[in-house]
């Protein structure tokens, strides 16, 4: 088998992220939580924050939550630097993975996250068996999340989830099959980058997941990296620090 590479990131720092370091230990998986200080109600704890570093990666996710590339540069700098130095001195620990909410990156915010001193930095794109050619760039495969219909009234946008998997279904060689749900598509990403070797990278919401009662779909995609023992099984971090 080709070598290749298991990681998961979580977004926003609920305290649901507890249920989901849990399972990921189940399976012997590694985990990036990027916390954001001030956005959710439910938040993680100091303490629980604290608790997950020593189980898992933290990364930074903003202090607020804005779309980085639609506020002024100041204020962009001081969401990346502030919630980084905040993290560190919860976790006692250096913090060096980061992420842009919703993936909102340009070449200026990029500036900004690589001047701050993090290693890597998480984007949203989805359908990569790779990590692409700059860690501060670095692409995803899979969302938890409906597929293939999103939940919305609108029909544009209940359609957009397999809109934007189809194009990538010769690429991969992915089988048909894989497009009737996000758990099938997810395994048959699994099972076709254990063939090519690369990066799975799996990234979702735990406050989504409960919203969306998908943690049973969830625990049958962690399942199914068992069929590979021999996968290198990281963090975002440790990742780039392998590859890069």
């Amino acid at each position: 088998m080709k070598p290749f590479w298991i990681t998961t990131s979580w977004d926003d720092g609920h305290r649901l992220d507890l249920r989901l370091a849990d399972l990921l230990d189940q399976y012997d998986l590694r985990g990036t939580f990027y916390v954001a200080r001030d956005l959710l109600d439910e938040r993680l704890s100091e303490a629980e924050i604290a608790g997950l570093a020593a189980r898992h990666e933290i990364g930074a996710h903003t202090l607020t939550h804005p779309g980085l590339t639609e506020i002024d540069p100041g204020t962009a700098r001081r969401e990346i630097v502030d919630s980084r130095a905040w993290l560190q001195d919860v976790t006692g620990s250096a913090i060096t993975a980061f992420c842009p909410p919703r993936g909102a990156i340009n070449p200026a915010v990029r500036h900004l996250i690589a001047d701050a001193g993090y290693e890597v930095a998480r984007t949203v794109e989805l359908y990569r068996l790779d990590v692409g050619d700059d860690r501060l760039m670095l692409p995803t495969t899979i969302n938890v999340y409906p597929f293939p219909l999103r939940p919305s009234s609108s029909i544009r946008a209940r359609f957009q989830p397999i809109q934007r998997a189809l194009p990538h279904v010769p690429t991969l060689r992915l089988p048909l099959w894989a497009l009737r749900s996000w758990p099938a598509l997810a395994i048959a990403l699994l099972d076709r980058v254990a063939q090519i070797g690369g990066v799975w990278h799996l990234w979702g919401h735990s406050w989504e997941i409960e919203h969306h009662g998908l943690w049973a779909d969830l625990e049958r995609v962690l399942a199914a990296t068992r069929r590979y023992p021999d996968a290198h099984r990281v963090t975002n971090t440790e990742l780039a620090r392998a590859i890069f």
